[in-house]
Protein backbone atom coordinates (compact mmCIF):
# COMPACT_ATOMS: atom_id res chain seq x y z
CA UNK A 1 0.00 0.00 0.00
CA UNK A 2 1.49 3.38 -1.00
CA UNK A 3 2.06 5.69 1.89
CA UNK A 4 1.88 9.27 -0.44
CA UNK A 5 -1.18 11.35 0.58
CA UNK A 6 -4.19 11.38 -2.05
CA UNK A 7 -3.22 14.95 -2.13
CA UNK A 8 -0.13 17.28 -2.25
CA UNK A 9 -0.91 21.09 -1.00
CA UNK A 10 1.87 23.82 -2.01
CA UNK A 11 1.64 27.22 -1.04
CA UNK A 12 2.34 30.06 -4.43
CA UNK A 13 1.64 33.08 -2.98
CA UNK A 14 -1.82 33.69 -1.40
CA UNK A 15 -3.00 30.14 -3.08
CA UNK A 16 -2.65 26.95 -1.83
CA UNK A 17 -2.49 24.29 -4.80
CA UNK A 18 -3.84 20.41 -3.81
CA UNK A 19 -2.62 18.47 -6.54
CA UNK A 20 -4.25 15.37 -6.60
CA UNK A 21 -1.20 12.61 -6.66
CA UNK A 22 -0.44 10.98 -9.50
CA UNK A 23 -3.02 8.29 -9.25
CA UNK A 24 -5.40 8.74 -12.28
CA UNK A 25 -8.09 7.50 -11.23
CA UNK A 26 -10.49 9.08 -7.44
CA UNK A 27 -13.01 6.08 -7.39
CA UNK A 28 -14.74 4.48 -4.20
CA UNK A 29 -11.68 2.72 -2.85
CA UNK A 30 -9.13 5.96 -2.28
CA UNK A 31 -11.62 8.79 -2.41
CA UNK A 32 -12.12 8.70 1.60
CA UNK A 33 -8.18 9.13 1.84
CA UNK A 34 -8.83 12.12 -0.09
CA UNK A 35 -11.82 14.00 1.03
CA UNK A 36 -10.08 13.15 4.65
CA UNK A 37 -6.62 14.48 3.66
CA UNK A 38 -8.31 17.75 1.92
CA UNK A 39 -10.66 18.21 4.85
CA UNK A 40 -7.88 17.77 7.61
CA UNK A 41 -5.88 20.19 5.83
CA UNK A 42 -8.34 22.92 5.29
CA UNK A 43 -9.44 22.86 8.79
CA UNK A 44 -9.14 25.63 11.42
CA UNK A 45 -7.16 27.54 8.26
CA UNK A 46 -9.69 30.65 7.65
CA UNK A 47 -9.06 33.41 4.48
CA UNK A 48 -7.87 29.98 2.61
CA UNK A 49 -7.43 30.26 -0.97
CA UNK A 50 -7.44 26.27 -2.60
CA UNK A 51 -6.56 25.73 -6.08
CA UNK A 52 -7.36 22.17 -6.63
CA UNK A 53 -5.36 20.56 -9.74
CA UNK A 54 -7.22 17.85 -11.13
CA UNK A 55 -3.93 17.37 -14.05
CA UNK A 56 -3.47 13.95 -13.17
CA UNK A 57 -7.47 12.92 -13.10
CA UNK A 58 -8.98 11.24 -15.65
CA UNK A 59 -12.11 9.71 -14.09
CA UNK A 60 -14.16 11.20 -11.08
CA UNK A 61 -16.89 9.30 -8.90
CA UNK A 62 -19.86 10.72 -7.93
CA UNK A 63 -18.39 10.26 -4.65
CA UNK A 64 -15.59 12.62 -5.40
CA UNK A 65 -18.18 15.16 -5.96
CA UNK A 66 -19.76 14.69 -2.99
CA UNK A 67 -16.10 15.32 -1.15
CA UNK A 68 -15.83 18.70 -3.01
CA UNK A 69 -18.78 20.11 -1.51
CA UNK A 70 -17.83 18.83 1.73
CA UNK A 71 -14.31 20.31 0.82
CA UNK A 72 -16.01 23.93 -0.93
CA UNK A 73 -18.11 24.01 2.71
CA UNK A 74 -15.37 23.91 4.61
CA UNK A 75 -13.07 26.07 3.45
CA UNK A 76 -16.20 29.03 2.60
CA UNK A 77 -17.43 28.65 6.71
CA UNK A 78 -13.84 29.83 6.73
CA UNK A 79 -13.75 32.88 4.97
CA UNK A 80 -11.76 31.39 1.71
CA UNK A 81 -12.52 30.01 -1.65
CA UNK A 82 -12.11 27.00 -3.52
CA UNK A 83 -11.63 27.10 -7.36
CA UNK A 84 -10.55 23.58 -9.48
CA UNK A 85 -8.32 23.89 -12.89
CA UNK A 86 -7.03 21.19 -15.38
CA UNK A 87 -10.13 19.27 -15.63
CA UNK A 88 -10.25 16.89 -18.54
CA UNK A 89 -13.21 17.32 -21.08
CA UNK A 90 -15.56 14.67 -19.48
CA UNK A 91 -14.53 15.73 -16.08
CA UNK A 92 -15.71 19.09 -17.23
CA UNK A 93 -18.95 18.12 -18.92
CA UNK A 94 -19.82 16.10 -15.44
CA UNK A 95 -19.60 19.49 -13.79
CA UNK A 96 -21.86 21.35 -16.08
CA UNK A 97 -24.39 17.87 -16.16
CA UNK A 98 -24.63 18.45 -12.52
CA UNK A 99 -24.74 22.28 -12.29
CA UNK A 100 -21.13 21.88 -10.18
CA UNK A 101 -20.43 24.43 -12.39
CA UNK A 102 -22.23 26.62 -11.08
CA UNK A 103 -20.95 26.38 -7.82
CA UNK A 104 -17.01 26.51 -8.64
CA UNK A 105 -14.64 28.39 -10.83
CA UNK A 106 -13.00 26.09 -12.59
CA UNK A 107 -10.15 26.90 -14.46
CA UNK A 108 -7.69 25.44 -17.78
CA UNK A 109 -4.11 24.29 -17.17
CA UNK A 110 -2.75 24.32 -13.81
CA UNK A 111 0.44 26.66 -15.31
CA UNK A 112 -2.36 29.50 -15.35
CA UNK A 113 -4.97 28.94 -12.58
CA UNK A 114 -2.34 30.14 -10.02
CA UNK A 115 -2.20 33.97 -11.98
CA UNK A 116 -5.85 33.58 -13.42
CA UNK A 117 -7.05 32.90 -9.62
CA UNK A 118 -4.78 35.68 -8.40
CA UNK A 119 -6.33 37.62 -10.71
CA UNK A 120 -9.76 37.19 -9.71
CA UNK A 121 -8.60 37.57 -5.98
CA UNK A 122 -7.18 41.64 -7.00
CA UNK A 123 -10.71 42.43 -9.05
CA UNK A 124 -12.66 40.71 -5.71
CA UNK A 125 -10.65 42.89 -3.73
CA UNK A 126 -11.25 46.28 -5.74
CA UNK A 127 -14.81 45.34 -6.15
CA UNK A 128 -15.26 45.42 -2.07
CA UNK A 129 -13.24 48.61 -1.76
CA UNK A 130 -15.61 50.53 -4.81
CA UNK A 131 -18.58 49.09 -2.97
CA UNK A 132 -17.23 50.56 0.61
CA UNK A 133 -16.36 54.22 -1.28
CA UNK A 134 -19.75 54.23 -2.83
CA UNK A 135 -21.36 53.21 0.59
CA UNK A 136 -19.27 55.82 2.38
CA UNK A 137 -20.31 58.85 0.10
Amino acid sequence: MSTQPPINFVQEGSITVGTIATTSVLDALNVSAFGQCALEYVRDKPGLNLLLNFEHVTYLSSAVLSELIRINDAVTKGGGAVRLCALEENLQEVFKITNLDQVFVIYGPAKDAVKRYERSIKLNEQEESWQRFSKEE
